[in-house]
């Protein structure tokens, strides 16, 4: 009966290792493969379809305030802020004041205390 060696083991652990690389550059491959097969489809379907004018109606976005007000507001803030980008526009609800306050409370207990 043959013992399992040292040499051995480290003969099995380059070949599963071999065998690692070969799948992980079939896998990059395929990978690269349909990134190319899919940036290449827009620019095709675009070249055949002509062009559609835009509708001519002012869209008026979900809390209600219409496209040029937002456009006012972000210029106004690119202005004064720099390069900013409004995240949510929304009426003003419930006051979440009792909330923040309970946080703050919560986070300030965790400090150490000097002695």
């Amino acid at each position: 009966m043959k013992t399992y060696t040292t040499m051995d083991a480290i003969g099995d652990i380059l070949v599963i290792y071999g065998i690692v690389i070969v799948v992980s550059m079939l896998v990059a491959v395929v990978i690269r493969a349909i990134v190319w097969v899919l940036s290449r489809n827009p620019a095709q379907s675009e070249a055949k379809a002509p062009a559609k004018p835009a509708p001519a109606a002012v869209p008026v976005l979900a809390g209600g305030v219409p496209q040029e007000h937002l456009v006012v507001i972000t210029a106004a803030i690119a202005a004064m802020l720099g390069a900013h980008r409004i995240v949510r526009i929304d009426t003003p609800g419930r006051g979440y004041g009792w909330t923040s306050e309970a946080r703050s409370a919560h986070h300030t207990s965790h400090t150490p205390h000097k002695p």
